[in-house]
């Protein structure tokens, strides 16, 4: 069982974020274990928007070693990104695994997702100029209130939340 819900406003943007979440909460029955959001934001000319994590939410339970390889896994991005001369321009960390960067990068999109990919950990969950992914374990509020959603302007947005019947709860098995 799943629940999907998206919204367009045409020609104007609005808090997609805040209104996405609403209504994907209002499906929370439909699929508790996880919920992903694809939002449009206004993207700003030279920009890119990367979403990308270097854990599961779960590893994060697992002792203290894998806060210490979240901090090296950053840095190793971190330092492959300046090594292809991407410029970051803005980081936030939307939780202690996840991360959301703006990025000035002329070069091949492609190679720079596969090198930050082949940190051991790492996974891209979205890189682009207007839309984002975001998708974690838990109901539309808490993973809105993870990642700062209720804040999110763009002008359309879908969204999903997932019940796992046969497969597992973590972060790749939840999508937009």
């Amino acid at each position: 069982m799943c629940g999907i819900a998206g919204l367009i406003h045409r020609g104007k943007s609005s808090n997609v974020g805040r209104e996405l979440t609403s209504m994907l909460q209002s499906l929370k029955h439909r699929g508790p274990d996880s919920t992903g959001f694809a939002l449009y934001g206004n993207p700003k000319p030279g920009e890119h928007v990367l979403r990308f994590k270097v854990a599961e939410q779960e590893d994060m339970r697992h002792g203290f070693k894998i806060h210490d390889q979240v901090i090296e896994r950053r840095a190793e991005v971190d330092r492959r990104l300046d090594e292809l001369g991407a410029r970051r321009i803005s980081e936030e960390a939307a939780t202690e695994y996840a991360f959301r960067y703006w990025i000035s990068f002329d070069g091949d999109m492609k190679k720079l997702a596969d090198y930050i990919e082949d940190v051991e950990g790492a996974e891209i969950l979205s890189i682009g100029n207007a839309l984002e992914l975001v998708k974690d374990l838990g109901d539309a509020t808490r993973v809105s209130g993870q990642y700062g959603l209720a804040e999110f302007d763009g002008t359309h947005a879908i969204g999903h939340t997932r019940m796992a019947t046969e497969s597992d709860v973590d972060i790749r098995s939840a999508h937009p």
